[in-house]
């Protein structure tokens, strides 16, 4: 089951979590005195209720096994998961 938005930073892993992957990018910024969160830098996913780090794919895979899609529309027509289609 998908718990909460996550950002996981590429080379050490570190992870961050909030409600919504802006929350998380705020947090990051403020953190690490950054101006940006890069795709280059940071994958964007989600964590499972268990603490593992998913991608946005993997992340809609298990959202959908486990009904958690309440805002998508056509859950097959982008098979990424986004924090608004949680809430």
């Amino acid at each position: 089951m998908i718990k909460e938005a996550a950002i996981q930073r590429k080379g050490d892993g570190r992870v961050w979590t909030g409600k919504r992957h802006g929350d998380v990018i705020r947090k990051i910024m403020e953190e690490e005195n950054v101006k940006t969160v890069t795709h280059t830098d940071f994958i964007q996913g989600f964590v499972t209720d268990e603490g593992q780090f998913v991608d946005r794919k993997e992340a809609f895979k298990i959202a959908l096994s486990c009904n958690q899609l309440l805002n998508k529309s056509d859950p097959w027509a982008a098979p990424t998961l986004m924090s608004e289609d949680l809430y």
